[in-house]
């Protein structure tokens, strides 16, 4: 799978999943989720419910609740796709 495709597809998800107008380019591996991207548990909940679906792919309970920032949501997702 493209990296940088896959990368551009999960940014556009976590924007939209976020209620703070973001643009792309203020998106880093480095962003919290909650912190940064003001995404709440029930927003991320959706969020992934939404890449797994994209993906094809099935996130587990305990790597749900692993996820802080927005380079282990790239992570997960390479690793699963």
């Amino acid at each position: 799978m493209e990296s940088e495709s896959v990368r551009k597809r999960i940014i556009s998800h976590l924007i939209e999943a976020s209620d703070l107008d973001l643009e792309a380019g203020a998106v880093t591996d480095a962003s919290s989720l909650r912190d940064d991207l003001g995404i709440s548990s029930l927003q991320a909940l959706t969020l992934i419910m939404d890449l797994e679906e994209e993906f094809g792919i099935t996130v587990e309970d305990d790597e749900f609740e692993g996820l802080v920032t927005v380079g282990d949501v790239f992570a997960l997702v390479e690793a699963k796709a």
